[in-house]
């Protein structure tokens, strides 16, 4: 195929450069035609499509003929209209294939040039697609690669629709981003010197086996969402400078464990009722507080040494939380440092949080920025200890009074009560949606959480929060 490709590109360039033929005189040999797309395509053909050629109906290109789309040529598939190909469809460097309608590609196709989707198109896959070097893809409507493989080899792939790889994808190098909603299937390899980013507004699901090797980039800056019984295989090395990473958590995410978040306000609390309840997966206990005044510094909950020993003697996964009264990015600082000076000598294998959500702030009139800066100094105190650290306050105090695309690299504990969900667009990873629940050992309510991680096993597995 490559030895075939040259000969047609070295007499495309004597047909470019003056002669004035139409197609190559060596061409008749090799069955040439040219295709109108209004006619219905033959057997045994072999087209070359040299200049724009729209397709207007349904139409079948033969698993014994094949379509090369040359430089300066484009086939618009407009919308209402089809084209199914069963033989190979080759899109050649300079050369576009613009879709509004239908494409269903059964054979083969390979892209070196423009493949450009628009949000009124929809494109099956059922044989192989390879994207290679310098190619370009544009995807913003429904694109499924049902029984069929994604190979890309470089260029430039942008998703903006709803994309679904049912099969094998396969991404050595060039770039990738994700605007729309893409959905990785069977198996995904996301290879060496890929970069591959979710941005702001994309949204990723994982339902199958998805490796990112050695040396590749991968972003999230929207959302990433892994489902049911599915396989993450990270290469990339070396584990420390990523563990903290959001995007590295997003990639443990698939599961969802129910938990609780106590305080003083429970009294005693019979952990070993707790635990056999089969209820509570996790616990986030309130380890302290912060600085009232000069007479009310920052201090422990009354009842955090007693529920933290509680927890552990009973095999309780747990985080805590510490409850911000700073009044300056200083004062979130020695907060945090007070957090980690009590938490050292216990088995914390949950996120360290940052509670920021006292409606003194806003009464005072503190700005996004000014609190934004508090959260951030406190969590980078957290993580430089080697702890996950995480921010957690309710959906409006978050999007109104927190600047969280500064707070990005943080993962979030979102509260929104009696609801179906938070009303939250950006990842989170803990979800306090009820204040009123009820669980045998403990007195009166409690507040009840959903987990969509294990943070126990993420902890021990990279490490952290100095287990």
């Amino acid at each position: 195929m490559a030895i075939k490709k040259r000969i047609i590109a070295a007499g495309l360039a004597a047909v470019f450069s003056g002669s004035s033929l139409y197609l190559p005189v060596f061409a008749a040999s090799n069955n040439p035609f040219t295709w109108d797309g209004t006619t219905p395509p033959a057997e045994n053909h072999t087209y070359y499509i040299e200049e724009p050629v729209t397709v207007n109906g349904s139409f079948t290109l033969p698993a014994s003929s094949n379509m090369y789309i040359l430089p300066g040529g484009s086939l618009n598939v407009t919308q209402g209209s089809s084209l199914t190909t069963e033989g190979l469809l080759s899109v050649e460097n300079g050369g576009s294939a613009i879709v509004r309608g239908r494409l269903t590609v059964r054979g083969d196709m390979t892209v070196y040039g423009l493949l450009a989707a628009y949000n009124t198109s929809s494109i099956g896959l059922y044989g192989k697609m390879n994207c290679e070097d310098n190619s370009s893809l544009s995807l913003q409507g429904d694109t499924n690669f049902y029984a069929g493989s994604l190979f890309s080899s470089g260029g430039y792939t942008h998703f903006s629709g709803n994309t679904t790889l049912d099969n094998t994808a396969y991404f050595p190098d060039g770039e990738f981003f994700v605007d729309g909603e893409l959905t990785f299937g069977n198996q995904s390899v996301v290879n060496v010197d890929c970069d591959f980013t979710i941005n702001k507004n994309g949204k990723a699901t994982n339902n199958g086996s998805l490796t990112l090797d050695e040396n590749c980039v991968f972003r999230v800056e929207g959302l990433y969402t892994n489902g049911g019984d599915v396989i993450v295989i990270d290469n990339r090395k070396p584990y420390d400078d990523k563990a903290l990473s959001l995007e590295n958590m997003l990639l443990h995410t698939g599961v969802e464990l129910d938990g609780i978040d106590v305080s003083y306000a429970q009294g005693d609390i019979d952990w070993a009722e707790v635990a056999a309840s089969g209820m509570v997966d996790f616990a986030i206990i309130r380890s302290s507080r912060g600085r009232l005044n000069d007479n009310n510094l920052v201090t422990n909950d009354s009842y955090f040494h007693q529920n933290a020993l509680g927890a552990m003697q009973n095999n309780i996964p747990f985080g805590v939380y510490h409850y911000c009264y700073a009044e300056n990015v200083e004062q979130a600082r020695e907060e945090a440092k007070f957090v980690i000076s009590l938490i050292r000598n216990y088995d914390v294998s949950y996120p360290v949080v940052f509670d920021i959500e006292d409606p003194w702030y806003i009464n005072n009139g503190y700005t996004k920025a000014e609190l934004t800066a508090m959260t951030q100094v406190f969590c980078e105190e957290i993580k430089n200890a080697g702890y996950v650290p995480m921010v957690y306050s309710y959906a409006s105090f978050l999007a109104y009074y927190l600047d969280m695309e500064q707070l990005k690299d943080y993962p979030v504990w979102v509260a929104h009560v009696d609801t179906d969900s938070p009303a939250y667009d950006d990842p989170y990873f803990l979800w306090q949606y009820s204040w009123k629940g009820s669980v045998p050992g403990i007195n009166g309510d409690v507040d009840l959480d959903k987990g969509y991680i294990d943070f126990e096993a993420y902890t021990k597995e990279f490490n952290l929060n100095n287990r």
